[in-house]
């Protein structure tokens, strides 16, 4: 566990940034207990990441987005860990499986040190599945609330952890006439009660988003291109062989197992059926893999298990290698600046220099204005094109701060003179007192 969280902690401090990440650090530096896109709970990481590690150098400002990433990951694998049924002695084979199958999870892996929302849903789901594993050896009241607590730490980081709890439910309808569940259930309400006042307030914006403006015509390819995308999420060995242990489970008169089966399962044809609104994004499943990992842990240490087969443990080390040797070139920053995984800093120093030190307005892209932001602390904002999507910058309304001052005005359309520097064109403007018709 040591070694696994400071492979994170290294891979935090050298990769660089993705322009979600610095988004999401826009959260952060604006608490409130609602964001456009997500629950507020990354956005309370990046608040605390930033408390935690200061500094203008580029890996303190790594690190002061994804210090809590690391951390809350080194708490799942842990809680993963402890979700793995056992009638005896834990066998080093046991260990030397989990962590094989564990890191060779693409997804799993990368969330160890990338901040998202679903760094903080694999923690809450982890101990969501382990206290429902010890609430049905002991239903106690202690246990039952702590699952309240985790439904809502579920919710708080993303929509889709409300899918997790009914699967669970679903596999086992005795739970229905459980009061301690209840009440469970009732905790997690009551505790996201400011969350659910913040979308009212706000005209339920993620919501809006979510279901309705995100909607797409359907074309084959959304479907069409769901398995290899949910091959890459996991690892083709480990998916084929997860989906071989859930077909076996699905009708288990053990309702731990049962409870997994129904949970990858359920993921997997809700997000197919999916498809026919829009492209499905690979991440959005990655919840599921807590289960996958436990289901192949418990199959490796079987005496008679289809991990006996030697090739197929060389499989899954195969796949181990793979994964290590993509964070060492992410940590390397070598691939091309198109990849959007390395070498953005020059485009942002040339928009920097562009700038001549004034407040930034951008056009169009939210992302461009978040890692702007990232790099230099300065004011940056993005004025939404009618042809680009609602983001939090749409309710921050921060170029209403700049309304009266000289700022400098970068867009992609057109309009303004042309500026090289370092290689990279910008349109450039210097408005000397920032009005609403100069955003138009």
């Amino acid at each position: 566990m040591a070694i696994w969280g400071i492979v994170d902690f290294v891979c935090a401090m050298l990769c660089e940034i993705h322009e979600d990440e610095a988004y999401y650090r826009l959260y952060g530096q604006f608490l409130s207990w609602g964001y456009f896109d997500h629950p507020p709970m990354v956005g309370l990481m990046t608040w605390l990441s930033s408390i935690l590690v200061t500094g203008k150098s580029l890996i303190a400002k790594n690190m002061s987005v994804r210090l809590m990433t690391v951390l809350f990951h080194v708490g799942t694998v842990v809680l993963t860990w402890m979700c793995i049924p056992r009638k005896g002695e834990v066998t080093k084979r046991e260990q030397n499986g989990f962590f094989i199958i564990a890191a060779s999870m693409v997804m799993f892996s990368t969330y160890g040190f990338i901040t998202t929302p679903d760094a903080p849903l694999l923690f809450f789901t982890a101990l969501f599945i382990c206290l429902y594993k010890r609430y049905l050896e002991s239903p106690s009241w202690g246990i039952a609330l702590l699952l309240g607590v985790s439904m809502a730490g579920m919710v708080y980081s993303k929509y889709m952890g409300a899918l997790a709890i009914l699967l669970v439910v679903l596999s086992n309808w005795c739970l229905v006439k459980d009061i301690k569940l209840w009440c469970a259930v009732l905790l997690g309400v009551l505790l996201t009660t400011p969350h659910i006042i913040w979308q009212y307030e706000n005209g339920f914006p993620s919501m809006v988003y979510h279901l309705v403006s995100r909607s797409q015509e359907w074309t084959v390819g959304y479907t069409l291109e769901y398995l290899p995308n949910q091959l890459l999420v996991f690892n083709p060995v480990a998916y084929i062989l997860a989906w071989i242990l859930v077909w076996k489970s699905l009708r288990s008169t053990d309702a731990y197992e049962r409870g997994l089966a129904f949970l990858f399962a359920g993921f997997q044809v809700f997000f197919f059926v999916m498809t026919v609104r829009g492209h499905v994004e690979p991440h959005w499943t990655v919840l599921i893999t807590i289960g996958a990992i436990v289901m192949l842990t418990s199959e490796w240490n079987k005496r008679e298990a289809f991990f006996r087969r030697r090739w197929l443990r060389n499989a899954m080390v195969v796949t181990l290698c793979t994964v290590m040797a993509a964070r060492v070139v992410l940590c390397l920053n070598v691939l091309p600046e198109s990849t959007g995984l390395a070498n953005k800093r020059p485009y942002y120093k040339a928009m920097h220099k562009a700038s001549e030190g004034l407040p930034v307005v951008l056009g169009g892209s939210f992302q461009a204005a978040s890692l702007y932001r990232f790099y230099y602390d300065d004011q940056a904002v993005v004025v939404r094109q009618w042809w680009d999507r609602y983001t939090e910058y749409d309710l921050l309304h921060l170029e209403e701060e700049l309304m009266g001052q000289k700022v400098c005005l970068l867009r992609d359309d057109g309009r303004g003179e042309p500026c090289v520097i370092d290689g990279y064109t910008f349109k450039k403007r210097i408005v000397e007192e920032l009005s609403k018709d100069d955003l138009k």
